[in-house]
């Protein structure tokens, strides 16, 4: 029997073979996609993707003594499902980067944040599992033969898995996380805050300052602009606890010298502050979390995924004077679960010379119901409106009227990071931890449609440790983010359970048009 059996029968209850080497769950009477390429499984036709999309059908899992975390690419693609995507490369990335866990155990690596420009990627590494403590730079330029070429720690005590890149300038920028997991352990208090590196030659990236928010402090995602690092981090004047984080502006005009401009934050998150009532409770009686989770920058606007907060933007045309110009706080009536709510914010920019009029906000909630994105008319910031919402039916919607409370099934089953396709404002890619990646066409802002998606193997976490991404273990695989190459599409995927990166190739339908306008 080899290491994953135990968790996946524990997981599925059992698994029947078939003569392709691909098993499914008992109990299912699908085998895969139908001649429509609609699944009819547990998560097919009865909870088909809303407004008429597809449904994944049930998963495929590795027969009995194949490891997962050492697929070929082949295997990698026979032990997926897809609908519009076609797998092009994957590596596990596995090398002396990795933590004597990871190496000891055969995993690959976990990873977070990926950009990839001409040709060069960078990969932040993930913490939970504790696989990858730095940034791994490497050529991808062929899919099917990626190579690492460099390799940048976290600093000592930290995880740093939010990277930007500075094209222009070749700067490689990311924020320095305190985390106990890290083997490396600081002398002293763990510096947190942003690095900025040269990596005009990725196979020797050097470091050029580093600007400290905060001795021991916590620090989450960033943006950047060509002058100005915009991160979410807690400082001096945050009240305790590591779920604290405010936007920090800091002026990196001199990279070895990077300077704090400014700051801003809610209500309440600075010592001596009262909390407004509205960021107190859940309705399920459970204290909110306020904190700055994720930024988007376009033009002179930060869209700000503030977790209970809900989804604020920040006017930056100064950035000595940041002003929040628009929120919409939707908890309550919404629950925010353990870490709060809303994960990302992202506008719709249909018009480069225009300020957007729709934006995306997903939540990443691991309880049951768990989190799913929203659709959100901005065009008043005076009185943002959510217009609709995007699931996955067999996972957010399913209620039993007996006990009066949700159905969810094993796993984390959150939303997680979305992304628009360049080629159209209509086509969106979603990560779903367990769901694999998603793609919805919005084209009616008021009915998104799933229309396709990608489900890796079952990269399992929870055998050897239960730090599994924020879920509770076992976690069947962490999809984490996508990133699309702008000058191939190639869509670059990231697992953080040790599943390392997936090239995809979108195969689908392109939307012609932007979406239709939301308020009218």
């Amino acid at each position: 029997m080899n290491r994953l059996s135990a968790i996946a029968s524990a997981l599925l209850g059992g698994a029947l073979t078939l003569g392709a080497g691909i098993t499914f769950a008992q109990g299912s009477g699908n085998t895969g996609n139908n001649g429509d390429g609609v699944g009819s499984g547990s998560f097919g036709d009865q909870y088909g993707g809303y407004g008429g999309g597809v449904a994944a059908p049930d998963e495929p899992h590795v027969p009995p003594g194949l490891d997962v975390f050492n697929l070929t690419l082949e295997q990698t693609k026979a032990f997926s499902i897809s609908k519009n995507f076609e797998v092009v490369g994957h590596s596990y990335f596995k090398g002396p980067w990795l933590t004597p866990f990871a190496q000891q155990h055969g995993f690959g690596a976990s990873f977070n944040t990926p950009r990839v420009y001409d040709g060069i990627a960078y990969l932040a590494g993930y913490n939970s599992p504790p696989l990858l403590f730095g940034v791994l730079i490497a050529d991808v330029s062929n899919p099917q033969d990626m190579k690492p070429l460099s390799f940048v720690p976290c600093n000592p005590g930290t995880r740093c898995p939010y990277i930007r890149v500075n094209t222009s300038r070749k700067i490689l920028v990311g924020t320095h996380d305190t985390n106990n997991a890290n083997p490396i352990e600081p002398v002293g208090p763990a510096q947190a805050g942003v690095a900025f590196y040269d990596v005009s030659d990725p196979r020797n990236p050097r470091q050029l300052g580093f600007y400290k928010t905060l001795d021991n402090g916590a620090t989450h995602g960033l943006e950047i602009d060509d002058r100005y690092a915009y991160i979410c981090a807690n400082t001096a004047a945050s009240k305790p606890g590591s779920l604290n984080h405010e936007v920090v502006i800091v002026d990196y005009k001199d990279p070895t010298n990077p300077q704090l401009v400014s700051s801003v934050h809610i209500p309440g998150q600075h010592v001596g502050e009262a909390t407004p009532p509205q960021d107190q409770a859940n309705p399920d009686g459970t204290p909110q979390k306020v904190w700055c989770h994720e930024i988007t920058l376009d033009k002179n606007r930060l869209y700000v995924a503030w977790r209970d907060a809900g989804v604020v933007i920040v006017d930056v045309t100064d950035p000595a004077n940041p002003a929040i110009i628009s929120q919409l706080d939707y908890v309550p009536p919404f629950n925010g679960g353990g870490l709060g709510a809303s994960h990302s914010f992202l506008p719709v920019v249909s018009d480069a010379n225009s300020y957007p009029t729709l934006a995306v906000d997903t939540d990443e909630i691991f309880s049951c119901p768990a989190g799913f994105g929203r659709v959100v008319d901005i065009s008043d910031l005076s009185n943002p409106q959510i217009i609709s919402s995007y699931r996955i039916p067999g996972v957010q919607d399913k209620f039993d009227f007996k006990t009066g409370k949700f159905v969810c099934p094993a796993g984390s089953q959150t939303s997680h990071l979305p992304q628009f396709d360049i080629r159209s404002p209509s086509l969106l890619y979603n990560a779903w931890y367990t769901q694999g990646l998603r793609a919805f066409d919005l084209s009616n802002p008021f009915l998104p449609r799933e229309i396709g998606y990608y489900v890796s193997p079952p990269y399992i976490c929870g055998q050897f440790t239960t730090s599994c991404g924020g879920g509770p273990a076992p976690v069947y695989r962490h999809t984490r983010e996508e990133w699309q190459d702008r000058s191939t599409g190639l869509i670059y995927v990231t697992d953080g359970s040790g599943g390392g990166l997936t090239v995809l190739k979108w195969t689908g339908p392109i939307p012609e048009n932007p979406p239709i306008p939301g308020a009218r």
